[in-house]
C-alpha cells in the first residue's frame, strides 16, 4: 500500500509545513487551529478505536463478535452515525449506518451464540475511560446480558478475560 503511504506521508507534510508557516505569523493562532486540535482529535480517535476493541477472546482473535463491542442506547450513536455499533461494521463494512440498529436486533442470536460484549449508555470513549482505570464494576453495571443467564460476576469475568494480554504466535515458515 505504498501509494497510500505516500499519500498520508505528504499530506501531513503539507498540513505541518503550512501550520509551521503560519507559526510564523502567529504562533498562538497557528497553535491553538492547527496543531493542538489535530492532536487531540487522534487521541480520541485512537482512544475510542481501542475501546472498540479492548476485549478480544484469545481463542478466536479473528470473530468480529468477539473481538469488538457494541455500544447502545448512547448519544454518542445519534452524533456520531452509530460508530457504537462496532460489530455490525464488522459483520458487513458496507452496511449504512441507519440500518445498524435493525440488523443488531435481527442478529441477536449470533450475538448471543459468541457472548459479544454489549454495552449500554456507554460511548466507545467510555469504555476506554473505565479500562485505563479498571473499573470493571462499572462495566458490569453497563453491561446488556443478551442471554439472561450470567451472573455480575459472571459478567466481571468475562471482560477480564477479554482484557488479558494474547501470547504472541510465531508466524509460520515462508513455504519453499
Amino acid at each position: 500500500r505504498k501509494k497510500l503511504r505516500k499519500n498520508m506521508l505528504h499530506g501531513e507534510f503539507v498540513h505541518f509545513a503550512v501550520a509551521g508557516l503560519l507559526a510564523l505569523y502567529n504562533w498562538e493562532a497557528a497553535l491553538a487551529v492547527f496543531i493542538i486540535p489535530v492532536f487531540v482529535v487522534r487521541f480520541l480517535m485512537m482512544a475510542g478505536n481501542w475501546g472498540q476493541h479492548a476485549f478480544v477472546d484469545a481463542d478466536e482473535p479473528e470473530n468480529p463478535y468477539k473481538n469488538s463491542t457494541t455500544c447502545i442506547n448512547t448519544f454518542y450513536n445519534h452524533r456520531a452515525f452509530n460508530d457504537g455499533y462496532h460489530i455490525g461494521h464488522h459483520e458487513d463494512q458496507r452496511r449504512h449506518w441507519t440500518d445498524m440498529p435493525v440488523k443488531f436486533k435481527e442478529n441477536k442470536q449470533r450475538y448471543i451464540d459468541n457472548d459479544a460484549i454489549v454495552f449500554t449508555g456507554l460511548d466507545n470513549f467510555s469504555v476506554w475511560l473505565l479500562l485505563m482505570f479498571k473499573q470493571y464494576n462499572i462495566l458490569a453495571n453497563r453491561f446488556v446480558d443478551l442471554s439472561g443467564t450470567k451472573s455480575r460476576q459472571e459478567i466481571i469475568e468475562l471482560l477480564k478475560s477479554r482484557t488479558q494480554r494474547i501470547p504472541a504466535t510465531p508466524s509460520p515458515a515462508p513455504s519453499t
